[in-house]
């Protein structure tokens, strides 16, 4: 996994990390140029979005496995 400080930001993580600060947070987006974010006609390529899927799963599963060795 990288960390990429791009796009906006949210500030109910914020919130979040002050009531749980023990908590590790995994934030992901994808987005591309003709994504239309928040409108009504949003779209998300589905090849994008099950790689993505692919890629959080392997990240938990790491993790997972780095706390039981």
């Amino acid at each position: 996994a990288c960390y990429m400080g791009e796009g906006g930001t949210i500030p109910f993580m914020a919130m979040l990390g002050e009531k749980f600060p023990r908590a590790q947070f995994m934030i992901t987006g994808v987005l591309g140029p003709h994504s239309n974010a928040h409108g009504p006609n949003e779209f998300l390529d589905l090849a994008t979005g099950m790689r993505l899927t692919g890629c959080v799963a392997r990240v938990l599963a790491d993790h997972f496995t780095a706390k039981c060795q």
